[in-house]
């Protein structure tokens, strides 16, 4: 009996989470954006809008201020990374996922490049869909197989399913600092572009190395530098 109770807490607790996790749906046909909408509902997710135009996503990101867009990569023949960038710029601390349909190598890669949370390509299924936010939700970024696949398919080198596994066990912040190291920043450099202590940096560094399961954070240059593409 409490092995039933146990589990029934689980799932109400999950279902909490997930209500707390508002998206915004923007997609470029309003049939795919009303469709994946009520199939988020359904699951128990916040789907606080859609939308099926650039301005329109833009006003309600700024009113709305979901904590994530699942952003599809064209919206109204427009590329749609210039929301992201907009966003950035502005502070605002919504995460992106990408959904796209289009195979084009040199969108992808700086989709990769701008910092979206998500990558999610058209062959996925719903279930890369919700592991995907919960990846997100709780602050890790989310390579779909569909999207792995694409980049192998390019000649990308792709990092593996544990090393994937690894990442998303990082923070927003432990990837940015990993970002750093990868580019030749030291703890000094962290702190000062972070504005925060050196023992702040410090202390980032190895809770990063402990996470990645590293010996210790004189690996952490060399691992990020193999998964830059992947920060």
């Amino acid at each position: 009996m409490n092995q039933v109770d146990s589990r029934e807490e689980l799932t109400k607790k999950f279902a909490i989470r997930r209500r707390d996790f508002s998206i915004l749906v923007a997609q470029s046909e309003l049939f795919n954006c009303e469709v994946l909408s009520q199939l988020l509902k359904e699951q128990g997710y916040n789907v606080v809008g859609r939308a099926v135009e650039m301005e329109d996503t833009l006003q309600q990101i700024r009113v709305k201020r979901p904590q994530c867009v699942i952003l599809e990569a064209e919206i109204s023949g427009q590329q749609s990374f210039g929301i992201v960038e907009q966003m950035q710029q502005s502070n605002q601390q919504t995460k992106f996922i990408l959904y796209t349909r289009n195979s084009d190598l040199r969108m992808v890669a700086n989709a990769m490049q701008i910092g979206f949370f998500g990558f999610l390509y058209a062959t996925d299924g719903l279930d890369e869909l919700y592991r995907c936010f919960q990846t997100v939700s709780n602050g890790g970024c989310y390579y779909s197989n569909g999207f792995m696949n694409l980049l192998k398919g390019y000649g990308v080198d792709v990092i593996s399913d544990s090393t994937r596994a690894e990442l998303s066990r990082l923070t927003q912040r432990e990837r940015e600092v990993l970002r750093m190291i990868a580019n030749g920043h030291t703890a000094t450099d962290i702190a000062d572009k972070l504005n925060i202590s050196y023992r702040t940096a410090v202390n980032h560094k190895a809770h990063i190395a402990k996470k990645l399961q590293l010996n210790s954070c004189r690996q952490l240059p060399k691992y990020g530098i193999a998964v830059k593409n992947y920060l």
